[in-house]
């Protein structure tokens, strides 16, 4: 450990280029880790519904409580990363040792056993509680990583954007070939048992992959370690903006969440044609990724902030402009539910690239390097909006009187296209007024920390 005089300030000294190969292996990793958490928001609650045989009110509470019970491990988990010192680093190790058990989990979150309806539910409860502590096992350590690869602004940012495209391709593919590799097994249940497994042994290779080809060449001072946790967690509750961040950061992944969750729903039921959820997510990921290329010169010229509101209002009248189109009308639903797609891409790029800022505004006013602290909670965040979407739109189903295995009625279907459109739509006109209060010290597209966002 290179021991620095000051608390949180960097030792001289130089690093060296990342090389591209350390770049794929760091997006190996986001792909790894992003495939099992995009895949189990998509299909875990029309799982736990259709083949697993719970009720949505049931299966939406066992989303949301999972995640009160969560929130006691991702704070402190965040810290004690923090303070990890090993002969890997203090980021790589969770990724060495986390990965099979998160790969193995990851299978069994979508086993159906032929047990009792509250076996069914014990088992459920305890394996998605597993699968919820194990991402943040691997997710809070390697999303810091680029803070510890390089030091440079630029590099940070290029690593930012591997892992956006990485994360990308995951939600393209979990969305475009679930649906058809499940059919082609005889039963549901056997199909997504598969595929749970086959995602789980992809993120255990993808994980030792980006443990394998990254190293951490940026080591803080002897007193940054030595941070009490409440200090470090004062240090976050004071930081106005990373607060604001948060808020607008879950309204939106309840927003994006919900979405995601009821529509493979929607396209069963009010379409009336599971493929073409496999259509959409392919076609919607596949947009995201190009457009993602393309929104630094937009950022650019107009700053994080204002993109990151244009980012809300598009999505917010495109979810109005799905729950408004006819479902007949299959052209029309294709490129709204599309475009409602590749609109994700550009909203999690807005929320991602302002996270940086966000740290770098409390870290010039004491100094504290707490960045596994930062995006422990913003990786709880995550999970809590992703949690409180799978909840709610289990009852917001079960409300309307939904029922696995019955014909659908007009109510549950309007349930349904409700739980797809109208709550998201309210979540992104939340997140976005949210951002309208955010501010730094200089919030706009010469901030040096938003620079190397743009300019990577």
């Amino acid at each position: 450990m290179i021991r620095g005089k000051g608390v949180g300030k960097m030792a001289s000294k130089a690093y060296s280029s990342i090389l591209l190969r350390e770049k794929l292996a760091f997006g190996a990793g986001a792909f790894g880790k992003d495939f099992v958490y995009i895949f189990v928001s998509m299909y875990l609650l029309y799982f736990y519904t259709d083949v697993l045989g719970i009720s949505a009110a049931t299966a939406g509470s066992i989303l949301l409580i999972v995640r009160f019970i969560d929130a006691a491990f991702d704070l402190p988990f965040g810290f004690m990363v923090d303070k990890t010192n090993s002969k890997w680093g203090k980021l790589r190790p969770y990724l060495l040792f986390g990965a099979v058990p998160y790969g193995v989990t990851a299978a069994f979150l979508f086993f159906a056993p032929e047990i009792g309806e509250g076996g069914k539910v014990f088992y459920a409860f305890s394996l998605y509680f597993l699968i919820s502590i194990l991402y943040s096992v691997v997710s809070i350590p390697h999303a810091a990583l680029n803070t510890v690869m390089t030091d440079n602004p630029e590099e940070r940012a290029q690593l930012t954007k591997y892992l956006m495209l990485f994360s990308g391709l995951a939600a393209a593919l979990a969305g475009s070939i679930t649906v058809p590799v499940v059919g082609m097994f005889p039963s549901e249940r056997s199909g997504y048992f598969f595929m749970g497994a086959v995602t789980g042994v992809m993120a255990i290779l993808l994980l030792f992959l980006c443990f394998k080809g990254t190293k951490e060449q940026v080591t803080t001072s002897e007193l940054n370690e030595n941070i009490p946790f409440k200090h470090a967690w004062k240090t976050v509750l004071t930081n106005k903006p990373f607060i604001i961040l948060s808020a607008s950061f879950l309204m939106m992944q309840i927003s994006l969440g919900i979405r995601g969750a009821a529509g493979i729903y929607y396209f069963i039921y009010n379409v009336g044609n599971a493929n073409l959820f496999s259509v959409v997510s392919a076609a919607g990921g596949l947009a995201g990724l190009v457009i993602t290329f393309l929104l630094p010169a937009i950022v650019r010229r107009i700053g994080m902030k204002k993109f990151y509101i244009a980012a809300g209002l598009l999505t917010l009248l495109n979810f109005l402009s799905i729950y408004a189109a006819p479902v007949h009308i299959i052209p029309l639903v294709l490129i709204l539910n599309i475009a409602a797609s590749a609109l994700t891409s550009v909203a999690l790029f807005a929320a991602w690239g302002s996270l940086p800022d966000a740290i770098a505004y409390q870290l010039k006013k004491n100094g504290l390097h707490i960045e596994g602290v930062y995006y422990a909670l913003y990786n709880f965040i995550q999970k809590v909006g992703s949690s409180i979407a799978g909840g709610l739109a289990g009852f917001v189903l079960a409300a309307f009187g939904y029922k696995s295995g019955m014909t659908p009625t007009a109510r549950s279907l309007e349930g349904i296209l409700v739980t797809s459109a109208i709550i998201p739509a309210v979540c992104a006109l939340l997140f976005t007024i949210f951002m309208f209060f955010y501010r730094t010290k200089d919030n706009n597209k010469k901030e040096s920390v938003e620079k190397g966002v743009i300019n990577g």
